[in-house]
This record gives C-alpha cells, sequence and structure tokens, in this order.
C-alpha cells in the first residue's frame, strides 16, 4: 500500500511548522551562558584593562545579538524560508515500504523506517526525530484519515517511542 498527498510549502504551512516543533525543540530556550559570557569578557575588557580599539565593543555586541535573535527567531526564521526556492513550492510526499518521501522541484528527501527513533504526535502534526535527532514535522491538515494508522503499523516492528 502507498499514500501519497501533496501541499503548498506557503508561510502559513511553514507558521505552523515553526510553532508545532518550537516546544520538542533544543533551542527552545535562550543561551544565557553564552550571550552573558560574551556581554562579561567585553565589558570586564572595557572597564578592567586598557585595551583600546572595537574589540571589547563587538563582544559585547555579539552578547546583545544573540539575545535579540533569540527574541526573533520566529520571524527570522521564515524569512529565511520564504527566501528559499523551495518556498510557495509544491511538496509531494509518498509514503510506502521504504519509508516517507518527500519532493518538490529542488528537493527529494526519503526518511526510512527504521531511521525514526520518536514521533510525537502534537495538535496539529507529526514530528519525526530520527537517530541524529535531526526533526521532520508533517501537517495533519493534509493527510489522508488512513495515514496516520500506516505509519504506526510500518513503525511497529521498529519499537519506535511515539509520545501522544
Amino acid at each position: 500500500m502507498t499514500i501519497s498527498y501533496q501541499f503548498t510549502l506557503d508561510k502559513n504551512y511553514l507558521e505552523e511548522c515553526f510553532d508545532e516543533s518550537l516546544p520538542h525543540s533544543p533551542h527552545q530556550s535562550p543561551k544565557y551562558g553564552f550571550a552573558g559570557s560574551f556581554i562579561g569578557i567585553g565589558m570586564g575588557l572595557i572597564i578592567f584593562t586598557d585595551m583600546g580599539g572595537v574589540a571589547p565593543y563587538i563582544m559585547v555586541g555579539l552578547g546583545v545579538l544573540e539575545f535579540i535573535s533569540f527574541y526573533y527567531r520566529r520571524p527570522w526564521w521564515l524569512a529565511r524560508q520564504m527566501w528559499s526556492r523551495a518556498s510557495n513550492s509544491t511538496v509531494t510526499i509518498t509514503m510506502n515500504g521504504d519509508g516517507i518521501e518527500s519532493k518538490n522541484p529542488y528537493t527529494e528527501s526519503l526518511l526510512e523506517w527504521d531511521q525514526i527513533k520518536q514521533i510525537i504526535h502534537t495538535p496539529k502534526g507529526m514530528i519525526f526525530v530520527n537517530y541524529k535527532g535531526q526533526q521532520t514535522y508533517l501537517s495533519k491538515a493534509f493527510m489522508p484519515a488512513e495515514t496516520e494508522r500506516f505509519i504506526e503499523e510500518h513503525l511497529a516492528v521498529y519499537q519506535v517511542d511515539i509520545i501522544h
């Protein structure tokens, strides 16, 4: 049996992808230590040394930039995705005995069943986590009704951790 469906990789889909994946991402909280250390080292160089030039100010600027990048991570991520060639293209998802295949005019990928370590069900979709920790999100909005059962049947052999 094969299940195949299509969707458009538009801004609404990408917003859903970001919002549903973020709570399960290792990058959901800011790197306070990383940003704080840049600011601290830069301020220390400014206050406690006679070091001239722009290096201390660059250190402080990098720390502040890290905080700003965390605050604006969603719009920045969406902008980068919308600038890509794949933006607004039609994506075809095909699920068969090999795995989950994704095709658009620019890329083609296959997530094999035995490479899936975990599935996380979110209110609007499913996150597939492979053994390298990489996450792939698929929205349930475009999936045919029998898709979830099909996926879970194929993954039963591999004892995949399924989180609802």
